[in-house]
This record gives C-alpha cells, structure tokens and sequence, in this order.
C-alpha cells in the first residue's frame, strides 16, 4: 500500500517541480529565503522517501531469491509483459519528443504550439500509466514472497519512513504555494509579473490534490503496519 502510495507521490512530485520552475526569480529578495527553504524541504523530502523506497527493494532482495529458487517465477512473468511494452514505447516517445522539442521555441514548448502540447500531454499519461503497470509488477511479486519475520521489522519500518517523508513534502509544499501566493501569485498563474492574482492555480490545485492523496494512502497502510506493533497478549493455560 505504501510503495503504490509513493508513486502517486511520485506524480505530485515531478508536477510540483513543473510548475516551480524558476519560481525563485520571482520573488522579492527579501522574501525568497522562506519560500526557498520549504522547496527545499519538499525536494529533500521527496528524495528521503525515495531513498526508503529503494531500501525496501533491497530489503526484499533475499525474499526474491528464495522465491526464483521455488521456481515460482511463472506464476508472475505475463505480469511484467505490458510493463515493458511500455516502458520500450516510453524510451521512443521521450527521444522523439526531445528532438521536436529541440527545434521549437521557449513559447512553442510552453502552450504555443498546439500539436506539441497535445503530444505532451499523451508523453505525461504515458509516463503515469508506466510507473502504475511497475508498481502492480512489483505488488504482485511482494504479495508472493515470503519474508522472514527480521525483513518483515526492516520493510515495517521503511514503510512508516516513507510516510512520514510524505507528510513533510505536503507541509513544505503547502508553505511554499502560502508564500508563493503571498509574494508572486502572478507567477503560479502564469500572468505578467507583478500583476495581482488569485494563488489558487489550477495546476498547483491538482498538484496537492494529488499529493495528499498520496500522504493519506501512505499513512492508511502505515497504520496498518503500526498496528502489528502492539504487544500480544497471551493467556495463560
């Protein structure tokens, strides 16, 4: 539950950093610390659960042996088939739309070119519905392994660190969009600079949207994995 939370995590994330491109050259000097720092601590947030993430795999390595000695590969191999047609069709569009954009203007790749903004969108989808077929790839392997109660504690535990590194990508995410709005609302709606706005972006409204659901995912399987740390009673016969 948590790793299929961390990938939605994951798009929240890269659009976040999407709409914050160059935000700190909109801003006052004198207010660009604050605003600075909570990026900052989302990026590093964003990073730190990552991080967690890949431990987990490295955690689940030896279960994933055991399971290919059982021979019990077949029982998930059509599983990893539609993941590779898509990651193979990923790699092509990524190189094909990186030469179009080459021969584009800065406007032309930023909403002028109609044709480009449409194949970008469909390059987005793309990407999403790749990393969702490898999440279900990878739950559908972990779900069949079986861990020894040691790698159960370590996975536990990263679970529970991958959790917390999304609450703090929300809060930091949220001072941010506060003091973006405070400061350079014109910047979050993509107007003329100085020229006063509402803060509520559409994109950023998605962007949260996106992000606490994917905090609110976390926390639902961390507490489940809290749960199983509560002492066991056991009456005596």
């Amino acid at each position: 539950m948590v790793l299929a939370a961390w990938s939605i995590m994951m798009i929240g994330e890269a659009s976040l950093v999407k709409t914050a491109e160059h935000f700190s050259a909109a801003l006052p000097a004198q207010s660009r610390a604050v605003t600075q720092f909570a990026y900052s601590a989302a990026a590093g947030a964003g990073v730190a659960g990552t991080l967690f993430v890949f431990a987990g795999a490295v955690v689940a390595l030896p279960g994933f042996a055991r399971f290919l000695r059982a021979k019990k590969w077949p029982e998930v191999r059509r599983v990893f088939v539609v993941p590779l047609v898509a990651s193979a069709a990923l790699v092509v569009t990524t190189f094909g739309l990186s030469f179009w954009a080459h021969q584009l203007t800065t406007a032309q790749r930023n909403g002028a070119d109609d044709a480009y903004s449409a194949v970008f969108l469909a390059f987005v989808v793309l990407v999403i519905v790749t990393m969702g077929l490898w999440t279900r790839a990878s739950v559908a392997v972990a779900s069949r392994i079986d861990f020894s109660p040691r790698e159960l504690r370590w996975a536990s535990g990263l679970a529970i660190g991958v959790s917390l590194s999304s609450i703090l990508v929300v809060v930091s995410a949220t001072i941010w969009w506060i003091q973006m709005g405070r400061h350079a609302s014109w910047f979050l709606q993509g107007t003329a600079p100085g020229l006063a706005t509402s803060p509520w972006s559409p994109q950023l409204v998605v962007t949260m949207f996106i992000l606490v659901l994917g905090t609110l995912s976390a926390l639902w399987g961390a507490s489940r994995v809290a749960l199983t740390y509560r002492p066991t009673r056991f009456r005596a016969q």
